[in-house]
């Protein structure tokens, strides 16, 4: 009796082996992607306008990287996230913090869109968070693998970030 499952098993083996793989339908390569770069509309009138984006990266994964001016929140970029946010014209000073506060000097003008882009650098207790200037076709690269922020979302986070203080 044991040999002869013995032997059945050994049939089995050696018909899977020799037989054509087939991949089922869900492990097959999916189709192109229909996603599409972001499309950025023109600031509101009077105003100037700065993309903060974070793309996916494995490196800060669970970190998030809060984005303030004056010390009150704009608005806080997880992994693979962006938001778009409308500035008076002027002077801005943007600031990230965790173990250390990154520091972004801009000058935004009526009618303009800047690209702000975070990062998760090495820390020596926790990931540092920093900020930087970025441009359009760096945004536009990355951009069908972000997802939007919505106002509703920010708002909800700067509450929150204001009930704590």
């Amino acid at each position: 009796m044991k040999r002869v499952k013995i032997i059945a098993l050994a049939a089995v083996a050696t018909a899977l082996a020799v037989s054509p793989v087939s991949t089922p339908a869900f492990a097959k390569e999916k189709a192109a992607s229909t996603k599409t770069a972001v499309v950025v509309e023109a600031p509101p009138a009077g105003q100037g306008q700065v993309v903060f984006f974070r793309p996916g990266s494995m490196m800060g994964m669970a970190l998030g990287c809060n984005v303030r001016e004056n010390g009150k929140l704009i608005g806080g970029l997880g992994n693979g996230k962006y938001f778009i946010q409308a500035f008076q014209p002027g002077k801005h000073v943007f600031t990230t913090h965790s173990e250390t506060t990154d520091t972004l000097n801009m000058e935004i003008e009526s009618g303009e869109t800047y690209y702000v882009k975070c990062g998760i650098g090495m820390g020596v207790v926790a990931g540092r968070p920093n900020i930087a200037p970025s441009d359009k076709a760096t945004f536009d690269e990355k951009s069908a693998k972000l997802k939007l922020k919505t106002i509703d979302q920010l708002e909800k986070e700067r509450a929150k970030d204001a009930a704590k203080k």
